[in-house]
């Protein structure tokens, strides 16, 4: 029984190192074993009782990051505890014994050796008296300090990733005034007509996409930091990337502007954010049984949303497609390739579309 006892404790041990593993040393997206699932978890509870807590939904929401980094490292450092606390349990009173005399050997107590081994704090009044047990607390005692340290460089990485995001999303929200349309971007970026320095500007937003990408490759916890504020969200930075890359290949007339169109700048931008909404959408959305369902209506309001962009980037002196109608046409084949994805995104992160999409009423 008692080798039974070790034997859980050793796989806890190895089951919370291989987790801080994936999580911090190698993060990459869905390598995870207990971090994404308990995230997931904590996301779906925390919809829960925004739904039944009688106060906004983004009051509550916007808790669900911090809270979550809480109970990942609480749960890192319970399981190596807890699996240490195994192994020694067995050994209370014989290889562990009392400085004051009578040994007590209940599960408590190897919780208490365990707790002073692993934050470095010493042995308190319980000590080892065989090899095995002294090296024990030795490994247990490196192991925590090895812990706390990557823990810490672990809340570093995520809130300046963090603070990376949000730059990009403010920027976006600035750089269209407010209105989160893609079409009063490019309107201002190529007023009077002139796109030549558009190019560079592009290119920039799609770095700051792919740096944005790789971020939530490496810190999948990110999706459920949820701000108030909407220009902040995630669904509304990839509406704005998808929908510019969107208009530039369907609206601005391709003889003049060819150079942009067919840019490595434009093809970063859509290919950039497309690998980031199917990627998350993959990992993070609910499993859905049926299609996302684009009506003859929806692709009314894309229709309009196409029209009124390209009216607006005429009224710049902008030059757009000769024939509006196949224009339009490709602007809603290019995004029925994105919208059900980011439709599902912003209704998992607890948006609502005139949220994400001010402009357009869907």
């Amino acid at each position: 029984m008692g080798l039974l006892v070790q034997i859980v404790g050793v796989g806890l041990v190895i089951l919370s190192l291989i987790d801080i593993y994936l999580t911090v040393l190698f993060p990459r997206l869905g390598s995870s074993l207990l971090s994404l699932p308990l995230g997931k978890g904590m996301w779906r509870l925390f919809r829960l009782l925004a739904r039944t807590v009688p106060c906004k939904d983004e009051k509550l929401l916007s808790h669900s990051g911090p809270t979550l980094i809480i109970v990942t490292v609480t749960l890192w450092v319970s399981l190596l505890i807890c699996g240490f606390a195994l192994i020694v349990w067995v050994d209370l009173g014989s290889a562990i014994q009392s400085n004051n005399g009578w040994t007590d050997t209940d599960f408590v107590s190897a919780l208490y050796y365990s707790g002073f081994s692993l934050t470095t704090l010493g042995t308190g009044d319980l000590s080892p008296k065989t090899d095995f047990q002294r090296l024990l607390m030795i490994l247990e005692a490196a192991l925590g300090f090895s812990i706390f340290t990557l823990t810490i460089t672990y809340l570093l990485s995520i809130y300046s990733a963090l603070i990376r995001r949000n730059t990009f999303a403010l920027s976006l929200h600035h750089r269209s005034a407010g209105t989160a349309d893609a079409a009063e971007i490019l309107a201002r970026l190529g007023a009077s007509g002139e796109l030549s320095g558009v190019q560079q500007d592009i290119s920039d937003m799609a770095r700051d996409l792919i740096n944005l990408l790789e971020s939530q490759h490496s810190y999948p916890a990110l999706l459920f930091f949820r701000f108030r504020q909407a220009y902040y969200a995630l669904p509304r930075i990839l509406l704005l990337a998808m929908d510019t890359a969107t208009l530039i290949k369907s609206a601005l007339n391709t003889e003049k502007y060819r150079s942009l169109v067919h840019s490595t700048a434009v093809a970063e931008l859509w290919g950039g954010s497309l690998q980031l909404l199917t990627e998350l959408s993959s990992f993070f959305l609910p499993k859905s049984r049926s299609n996302f369902h684009i009506n003859e209506s929806l692709e009314q309001v894309w229709r309009k949303r196409y029209y009124d962009a390209v009216e607006k980037l005429r009224g710049e002196g902008i030059e757009t497609a000769i024939d509006l109608e196949t224009g339009a046409c490709l602007y809603i084949s290019l995004r029925r390739k994105w919208n059900p994805y980011l439709t599902r995104l912003a209704n998992y992160m607890g948006y609502n579309w005139s949220e994400i999409a001010p402009f357009e009423k869907n």
